[in-house]
C-alpha cells in the first residue's frame, strides 16, 4: 500500500529553519610523547637516511660562503645549515685580518692572564699540570670578557654585519654596570631554571641521574646559544637601545616559562608555587625573550647551531677563540633571520617595493 506523501511546509519557514547540528568530532587529547614526536618530526630528526645524506652533502657549501638558510620545509638541511655556521665563522675570522685582530684582543688578554695564573699556581711538576691549571682558570673566567669587553664585542658584531653586506648598523653598547647586571641575572635564571627539569628525571630509578645530567648539559648549551644571539644583536638605522629592547620584550614568554605555567595549571598542590616560580623565571629571562623566540621560530637551525657550539666548546685550542667564532657565526645567521622576519624590527619602515616591469 503506497504511503501518503508528507505535507510540505511553508517555503519561507523551511528556508529559515536552522540546519540540524551534526555531532562534533572530538579529537583525543595529545599526550606528552605525541607532542614530543610532533616536535621531533618538525625538527627533521625523523627524516629518512637518504634525506640526511643529501643534507649533509651541503655542509661544505654552507660552511664556505655566505648564503641564506634553506626553506622551512627542508628541516634536515636547516639543521646542517645551523651546524655549519661556527665553521663559517671560523673561516671568516681567519680570512679577514681586521676582524681577526679585533676579535683576538679580548681573547689575548684573557689568555695572558690565565697563563700568568697557571704559572704561579701550579707546582711546576710538568707541562701538563700547567695546561690543566690554565684551562681551569680559563673556564672560571670565561664569562668575564663579555662584561669587561662588552662594548668591544658590540662594535665587533656591528663590524661583522657591515662586512658581510647586511647594510649599515650600529652596536648595542652597554656599560660595564649594565653588562654585569645582565650577567648576574642570566646566571641566576640558568642556575634555577633547570631545577624542575633535573629533579623530574633525578627521582627516577636507574638512568634518572644520567638523564638529569644530560638535561643540565642541554640547558647550558641552550643558554650559550642564547648568549651568542644576544651578542650578535645590532641597531639598525632609526633604532635605539630602548626601542630594540622594547621590541624584544614584546616576544612571548620563553618555552620553559610556558611549560611551568602549563604544568602548574594541572597540579593542585604545587601549582601555586610553580606558577610563582614561572613568574620569577619570566622576569629574569625578560632581556632574552627576543633571542629565545628567534630560536623557537627556527628550531632546526638552532639545533644544528647548538650541536656545533657544544663541539667547539669541547675542542682544545679552538675553545680559546670560542666567543669570536660564535660571534661571527651568529652575526651571519641573525643577519639572514632578521632580514626574513620584519617583526624583528617593527618600528622601522618597510623596505620599498621593487618596480615591476610592464608586460
Amino acid at each position: 500500500m503506497p504511503l501518503d506523501a508528507q505535507p510540505m511546509g511553508h517555503p519561507s519557514r523551511d528556508r529559515l529553519a536552522p540546519p540540524r547540528r551534526q555531532p562534533a568530532i572530538k579529537t583525543g587529547v595529545q599526550t606528552y610523547w605525541q607532542r614530543m614526536s610532533t616536535s621531533l618530526a618538525g625538527s627533521g630528526l625523523l627524516a629518512p637516511r637518504s634525506v640526511w645524506r643529501a643534507a649533509l652533502s651541503r655542509l661544505r657549501s654552507f660552511a664556505s660562503r655566505k648564503q641564506a638558510p634553506p626553506p622551512r620545509e627542508q628541516a634536515p638541511e636547516r639543521v646542517v645549515y645551523g651546524l655549519a655556521q661556527p665553521l663559517l665563522g671560523l673561516r671568516m675570522l681567519v680570512s679577514d685580518s681586521e676582524i681577526l685582530r679585533e676579535a683576538l684582543i679580548p681573547a689575548a688578554w684573557l689568555g695572558a692572564f690565565c697563563a700568568v695564573v697557571a704559572a704561579l699556581s701550579h707546582d711546576g711538576t710538568g707541562w701538563w699540570d700547567w695546561v690543566k691549571s690554565f684551562y681551569k682558570t680559563f673556564a672560571v673566567l670565561a664569562p668575564v670578557p663579555s662584561i669587561i669587553f662588552a662594548k668591544h664585542y658590540a662594535r665587533l658584531a656591528a663590524m661583522v654585519r657591515w662586512r658581510l653586506g647586511f647594510g649599515p648598523c650600529g652596536p648595542r653598547e652597554y656599560s660595564i654596570a649594565v653588562s654585569l647586571k645582565r650577567a648576574i641575572q642570566q646566571a641566576i635564571v640558568v642556575a634555577i631554571g633547570v631545577i624542575p627539569f633535573a629533579v623530574i628525571w633525578k627521582v627516577l630509578p636507574g638512568l634518572g641521574i644520567l638523564i638529569s645530567n644530560a638535561v643540565i648539559l642541554v640547558w647550558g648549551v641552550h643558554w650559550v646559544v642564547v648568549d651568542a644571539f644576544d651578542d650578535a644583536r645590532v641597531l639598525l638605522p632609526g633604532e635605539t637601545i630602548r626601542s630594540a629592547e622594547a621590541t624584544d620584550r614584546q616576544a612571548p614568554p620563553p618555552w620553559f616559562v610556558r611549560w611551568f605555567r602549563h604544568t602548574a595549571d594541572r597540579l593542585p598542590v604545587i601549582g601555586a608555587p610553580l606558577r610563582a616560580f614561572a613568574r620569577l623565571c619570566d622576569r629574569l629571562a625578560l632581556p632574552w625573550r627576543g633571542e629565545i623566540a628567534l630560536m623557537e621560530a627556527n628550531r632546526s637551525i638552532a639545533l644544528g647551531f647548538a650541536l656545533s657550539t657544544a663541539t667547539l666548546l669541547a675542542a682544545p685550542v679552538l675553545n680559546l677563540l670560542f666567543r669570536p667564532i660564535i660571534l661571527v657565526a651568529s652575526s651571519h645567521l641573525l643577519g639572514h633571520l632578521e632580514a626574513a622576519d620584519p617583526s624583528q624590527h617593527p618600528q622601522l619602515p618597510p623596505p620599498p617595493l621593487r618596480p615591476q616591469l610592464q608586460a
